[in-house]
């Protein structure tokens, strides 16, 4: 069954990744201006709500920033997307996470954040009606620690996060599971909306120019298969340079003639 999970994601990870709730540099609605912690966004706050990244200030008739990072407005909220950070884990989410230690009750997993995440044994295993003899045996699998190994790559989903304890995951789900193949890479995670783009425009456009799969996670890290390591190298080099001009107009097209460009001189059909 595992082995299933695995095999699927390839057909279905840019489709997947258009439809998550990850827009924060939506290109429609976050300026490209730069702001610093202190700064007044706007004065009209019957219209507007702060939102991540903005506060009111004591007299609640301003919304000013807390980070260093990009103007942007959602609906009535106001936000300040980060331009560097660490990854906040939020129940949902979907991450790529590095199996680091194990013992008969859990697994402790680097997920790029602050704290690591924790795997039971229970949710790494499909629940559903019992088979066999009423009163049977539980399967093993439940309570075991067996099924994954310390560096094992993950994709799990966060089941639980919160200041006291740290993030519960889950490998239980669709496309959810260990990775046995394919290229694991990291950029900030601030960034991560910027590969994806508005309605999925740069994922779209990274996966066809490349000929590759491409799996795009909340955590900063995104898993990647290419037809050969001459394609994933290009994309990896498209997504550095992403990473490094996110805070920039026409970037989509820029990237897209960056990749013609690069196919021309690397000889890649």
């Amino acid at each position: 069954m595992e082995h299933e999970q695995d095999e699927s994601i390839e057909d279905s990870t840019t489709e997947d990744n258009e439809t998550e709730d990850i827009d924060e540099f939506n290109d429609d609605e976050a300026s490209r201006d730069v702001v610093v912690p202190g700064e007044v966004l706007t004065e009209d706050t019957k219209n507007f709500l702060p939102g991540r990244g903005t506060i009111f200030n004591k007299d609640r008739t301003k919304i000013i920033s807390l980070n260093i990072g990009l103007k942007q407005i959602q609906r009535n909220y106001i936000n300040v997307i980060p331009l560097r950070g660490f990854y906040t884990p939020r129940p949902g989410d979907k991450i790529i996470a590095l199996v680091t230690d194990k013992n008969p009750v859990k697994y402790r997993c680097d997920i790029n954040a602050k704290e690591q995440g924790i795997l039971k044994p229970k949710n790494t295993v499909k629940r559903g009606k019992p088979r066999g003899f009423r009163g049977g045996a539980p399967d093993n699998q439940d309570n075991s620690t067996e099924k994954y190994q310390i560096g094992d790559i993950l994709i799990v989903k966060v089941l639980s996060a919160d200041r006291l304890n740290s993030p519960e995951l889950t490998t239980v789900g669709k496309y959810l599971g260990k990775r046995r193949d394919g290229l694991v890479i990291s950029i900030d995670p601030p960034k991560i909306p910027r590969v994806i783009g508005r309605s999925g425009s740069m994922i779209k456009m990274l996966k066809n120019l490349t000929n590759c799969n491409i799996f795009v996670t909340q955590n900063g890290r995104i898993w990647l298969k290419g037809e050969d390591i001459t394609h994933e190298r290009l994309l990896i080099d498209a997504i550095k340079k992403i990473e490094k001009e996110a805070h920039t107009v026409g970037l989509t097209d820029r990237v897209s003639e960056y990749i013609e460009d690069e196919k021309k001189k690397r000889g890649i059909n």
